[in-house]
């Protein structure tokens, strides 16, 4: 039994409620559901709050022990939006085993030859034009992918030549995608923001790098009902001293190897150099944009840029958007309901009946301090307790108040 503790839902704080788990499932949610399972294992804690495991839904995962770092500080959920190598692997990982976070990816990127995602030295397929749009996402398919990212590089093309992706390639792959039910844009200036709405996406996958402020643009996406994973993180890792900042922090400190402080640090370089920021408050200026507008904003880090990893970076990501507007309950929303809803993820994200059992125990309330995500007490995936290092078990938490 955990006691006296207030639960977030995914959508909202719920006092004396009581989360029966079995057979790494949520199988009853209410305030008086504990006496029915009274023969179940309770765990006793205090000033503490149960909220769903993190959806994070930006990375570029290409190895397992991403996967490991990522489910050790909350994260049970990765929306890969690229991985060049090793597919296979973590998704294999993902299915058989509960000490690392469950995988979901786009697979190859959606990119014109020569365009952005073609400059890494690693032979990818790319889209000729708008007749080639069907065959490159039924390969996507085919090869698992769970949704298409589609990249617009404005900014890119206006600094260095590279060519961008015209809309009316990008219509007919969203076009393509929707029909198998896949989604989402890569974005960078304000003109990707209305090619993409044009073309119809879902979702973008950055907020614009450039501009600021941009209230008409935000009202612009809220019309059309497009999801925004602005990923504030992934500037600030560029921003000497942040990823210390995350690193020093002693809720952090025990859960960090020598090789996560390093890059947290930047002791060990990134592996995509980039200018160094002095700050973010254009990108933060974006953000407040779609906040006020009343925009969906998903919770994403887009490691490993600069000094951004997996599974910790998140915890700063929350820290950015209360920074731009969202409140500290607004904020969890978008690191666990929000992100599933988005990506049609119908079993987690929540503390419902029927979800799985990917749940954080932290110290304090994230709901009005979001810092206190990083207070971990426990973590289960599944049911099962990775800080614990036990089997899985049935338990109740019951009667929780706070």
């Amino acid at each position: 039994m955990i006691a006296d503790t207030p639960v977030f839902d995914g959508k909202q704080m719920r006092l004396h409620t009581s989360v029966v788990v079995e057979d790494g499932r949520v199988s009853a949610v209410g305030r008086h559901v504990a006496k029915r399972w009274r023969h179940l294992a309770v765990i006793k804690l205090t000033r503490a709050t149960l909220i769903p495991g993190f959806t994070e839904a930006h990375t570029h995962t290409t190895d397992v022990s991403q996967l490991q770092e990522a489910l050790q500080f909350g994260v049970t959920t990765i929306l890969d939006m690229w991985t060049p190598a090793n597919e296979t692997v973590l998704r294999d990982a993902a299915a058989k085993r509960t000490d690392v976070a469950d995988f979901r990816s786009a697979d190859i990127l959606a990119t014109v030859l020569g365009g952005h995602g073609t400059e890494f030295g690693i032979p990818i397929p790319t889209v000729s034009g708008p007749d080639a749009a069907e065959a490159f996402v039924e390969a996507r398919r085919s090869a698992g992918a769970d949704y298409l990212k589609i990249v617009l590089n404005g900014v890119r093309n206006a600094r260095s030549g590279m060519p961008n992706m015209d809309e009316s390639t990008a219509r007919a792959l969203v076009e393509a995608g929707h029909k198998r039910g896949m989604l989402v844009a890569h974005i960078e200036n304000l003109q990707d923001v209305r090619t993409a709405l044009s073309a119809g996406v879902d979702g973008f996958a950055h907020t614009w790098r450039q501009g600021g402020a941009a209230p008409d643009l935000a009202g612009l996406i809220v019309r059309n009902h497009v999801f925004v994973v602005p990923t504030p993180a992934a500037p600030d890792g560029f921003v000497p001293g942040t990823g210390a900042e995350l690193a020093a922090d002693p809720r952090l400190k025990p859960f960090l190897s020598p090789a996560l402080t390093r890059r947290l640090t930047g002791e060990t370089p990134p592996p995509i150099p980039a200018p160094v920021r002095q700050n973010i408050e254009p990108e933060l200026a974006a953000v407040r944009s779609l906040v006020e507008a009343g925009a969906t904003l998903l919770a994403g880090t887009d490691p490993p840029n600069g000094t951004v990893v997996h599974g910790v970076s998140l915890h700063r990501e929350l820290e950015l958007l209360v920074k731009a507007g969202l409140t500290p309950v607004q904020a969890l929303a978008a690191a666990t309901s929000n992100a599933a809803d988005a990506f049609r993820l119908r079993d987690r994200g929540r503390i419902v009946s029927g979800a799985w059992a990917d749940l954080e125990l932290v110290q304090g309330d994230p709901s009005t301090d979001i810092t206190a995500t990083r207070a971990m007490l426990k973590i289960w995936r599944s049911g099962v307790d990775l800080i614990g290092k036990s089997t899985a078990i049935n338990m109740r938490v019951a009667d929780c108040s706070g």
